[in-house]
């Protein structure tokens, strides 16, 4: 409830919105000294522009006085309880030192300093502590962190630090991993390079409404200024490039340049883009110059692997490897097993060419293909990478090929940068998700005579990133593609459908939930509790799948929200400890519930898209000698058990409901699947969620939306591209 006025000291911690009437932020509160108080609320702010003296930044302190009110919510799992202050006085009591502060935490050159000792330096010197850092003045900072520690700051500083552009990004209100990156990148020339052409700050993910702003406010930068102008088209196109599309037109472009800097310089803006190659002309097209030159040089480099014949084996010898592998297939089965058709023609494509795409739709055996490959290209003495976009989907090629996987990621940052034997195979399952970027980094890390096999469903979701790489790929005729037809992993209703949706249209579906596959009409305000009602009935073998992570009654936070609310209502909280371990306190996690992993973490043995659940609780948390904290442990999908820590919860988020994205490539028994609009709904989407049961779908809301969406063309068939039509071209002339 509402309180009379209070007026505490508070440190920003993070600015929640930057809005034109208020800004609303987060903070901590302190003492006189700057130390936290610990049994004090966490507090969020509302404070009006009108009352604020200056910009909101991390790390400053404010005297704020207001009305309150107590809240409790959940979010993400967690039950956040916080002190929402409504601002009518505020004071800036100390500038923020955040950049100095996180510079000095976060960076490799000044090892052993960390956020603690680097937020006692500043609280300590204040902006004092620049001039400290460039005069290498060691008494002053060895009286707040040591001898031996000021030493390392004071080495790293002289060999990194640059205190008048740490201070000039603060002033400019850049993010901290902004003005970080710039340092990095920079390091003493850094703001002399912003000087030079502030819209350089484009490169850095700072939006165009942000840099052009900095641009105009701190360097004086003119409105027809060449800088600016060719800048503004760059930015068109790298937007949308950010859409998946790798061109746009030229009335486009200009269109959307007009907005930025008005029709008056639009014209010239495009011109200025051609001339100092920001971008290129092609056929009416403009491309950056990076999608050009991505695009260009990977359809060459695949052209080539099309174009080259290195058999592996001859045909009699790829059919009795074949053979074996039935055999031994069978014998692991107890009974017969055979290759169909395709499956053998895929096998003995990898045999003879240098590139090779094996499409089709959910379950029609890709797996089994690639242990059959894998099995030959061993026998042939080849060394083979096995990898996919996402940890999950690299765990199960490792699973069903007994051999080691990896994230192409993962490939690329501890392999590639070795160099690959001569003669090596590439291997990427999951492959519809593959953007030209990163396919352009693959082929690029590849031997002359090396191959590439790309194993995918075009119909399933498109890469998160630009452009196209399977699709296209696989509508080029001169490419090697043997397409899967026939469904071995699930079978009856189920496959009817996929692929009924896979050609575009939704058949008559029962409404019964006891058939496997059915269609719950409802409307959205009652689908949180339908999907809830048929949740309850298999919770533990039962997976809901959303298009949404937050927003709307259907999204994975109101689901997982009321989810828990209903099925574990009266379960044992998992409780941690706070910051200064002095309490515990809730994290909105109970026993029992279904828990998502969202980060890899590969030394504990889970990756991202990880599911698992809550199997029990510790009375107490286990402290070990180097001061990590077991608060409980959690069951996962490999049948691990794993101890519950800060570093895994914070990877956490519940799981009864999650996004389709999460679960590409993933199989459940049964699946629930709410159907209201959504952005990115889509037929791909809907295919994708379909084809991850193999025992039975539940689609829960507007059936005559999923008519609509499954009929209009997939999201990916109108991005604008030109990888297939480049290697089509090349290969004719070929």
């Amino acid at each position: 409830m509402t309180s009379s006025l209070e007026t505490t000291n508070l440190r920003v911690q993070r600015v929640r919105t930057r809005g034109s009437k208020a800004v609303v932020f987060s903070a901590l509160a302190i003492d006189l000294a700057g130390a936290a108080r610990p049994t004090a609320p966490r507090y969020s702010v509302m404070a009006p522009r009108r009352v604020l003296t200056s910009d909101v930044q991390e790390g400053q302190w404010w005297r704020v006085s207001g009305s309150f009110e107590d809240v409790a919510y959940d979010a993400d799992g967690w039950r956040v309880h916080e002190r929402r202050l409504h601002a009518t006085e505020v004071e800036l009591l100390r500038p923020s030192g955040e950049h100095i502060v996180q510079l000095l935490a976060r960076s490799a050159a000044f090892p052993g300093i960390g956020e603690v000792k680097a937020r006692r330096l500043w609280e300590a010197l204040g902006s004092d502590l620049y001039k400290a850092l460039d005069e290498g003045d060691q008494v002053r900072i060895a009286e707040c962190v040591g001898t031996d520690l000021a030493v390392v700051l004071l080495d790293g500083w002289a060999a990194y630090g640059d205190s008048e552009a740490v201070a000039a990004f603060q002033r400019m209100g850049l993010e901290l991993t902004v003005s970080q990156k710039l340092l990095a990148v920079y390091r003493s020339e850094a703001l002399s390079a912003v000087a030079e052409d502030p819209y350089r700050l484009l490169a850095f993910e700072l939006s165009w409404r942000a840099t052009d702003e900095l641009a105009r406010r701190f360097f004086a930068v003119a409105a027809d200024d060449a800088r600016r102008l060719g800048a503004a088209a760059e930015s068109v196109l790298h937007s949308d490039l950010d859409r998946g599309n790798t061109w746009t037109s030229q009335e486009e472009v200009r269109s959307q340049v007009a907005k930025l800097i008005g029709v008056t310089h639009a014209g010239r803006a495009l011109g200025l883009a051609l001339e100092r190659h920001y971008a290129v002309e092609q056929d009416g097209r403009l491309y950056g110059i990076g999608a050009w030159a991505i695009e260009r040089s990977l359809s060459e480099w695949l052209v080539r692997l099309a174009a080259a014949s290195a058999p592996v084996m001859d045909k009699v010898e790829v059919d009795a490897l074949i053979e074996a592998y039935e055999k031994a297939e069978a014998e692991v089965l107890g009974s017969h097993f055979a290759l169909n058709e395709a499956q053998r023609a895929a096998v003995q494509a990898v045999a003879t060419s240098r590139l090779v795409l094996i499409t089709g739709g959910a379950g029609v055996g890709k797996t089994t293909v690639l242990k059959c490959i894998r099995s030959m290209l061993d026998e042939a003495g080849k060394a083979v990478y096995q990898m996919a976009l996402s940890g999950r989907a690299a765990k199960r090629m490792a699973e069903a090929t007994g051999k080691p996987s990896m994230t192409i990621a993962g490939f690329l940052r501890n392999v590639a940068k070795e160099g690959l034997p001569a003669g090596s195979t590439l291997v990427v399952d999951e492959a519809s998700m593959l953007d030209v970027l990163l396919a352009y980094r693959l082929v690029g890390a590849m031997p002359e005579d090396a191959r590439l096999v790309l194993i995918g469903d075009p119909f399933q979701l498109p890469p998160v990133g630009p452009g196209l790489t399977l699709h296209v790929l696989a509508d080029v005729p001169q490419i090697a593609n043997v397409e899967l037809t026939v469904v071995r992993r699930f079978g009856g209703n189920i496959a009817t459908v996929a692929s009924a949706v896979r050609d575009g249209r939704l058949p008559e579906l029962p409404s019964n939930d006891d058939e496997d596959i059915a269609f719950i009409e409802c409307n959205e305000d009652d689908a949180g509790h339908v999907v809830l009602e048929l949740l309850a009935k298999q919770p533990g073998a039962t997976q809901v799948l959303t298009f949404t992570k937050s927003r709307g009654p259907v999204s994975t936070a109101a689901l997982n929200a009321l989810c828990q609310q209903r099925l574990a209502a009266g379960a044992r909280h998992l409780l941690v400890f706070n910051e200064e371990r002095r309490r515990l306190e809730r994290t909105g996690f109970r026993l029992d519930d279904p828990v998502l992993c969202t980060k890899n973490l590969w030394h504990l043995g889970l990756q991202n898209g990880s599911l698992g659940r809550l199997h029990s609780i510790e009375d107490t948390p286990l402290v070990d000698v180097d001061g990590v904290a077991t608060y409980g442990w959690i069951r996962w999908d490999d049948g691990e058990l794993r101890a519950v820590t800060d570093e895994v919860l914070d990877a956490l988020e519940l799981g009864y409901a999650i996004t389709v994205h999460k679960a590409q490539g993933s199989q459940f028994g049964r699946v629930i699947v709410p159907v209201f609009r959504a952005k990115n709904l889509d037929r791909t989407m809907l295919y994708t969620a379909i084809t991850r049961a193999t025992r039975q779908v539940l689609l829960v809301g507007d059936r005559s939306l999923a008519i609509e969406v499954i009929k209009n063309p997939p999201s990916a068939s109108q991005r604008r591209v030109s990888l297939g039509v480049l290697a089509q071209r090349l290969l004719e002339e070929h």
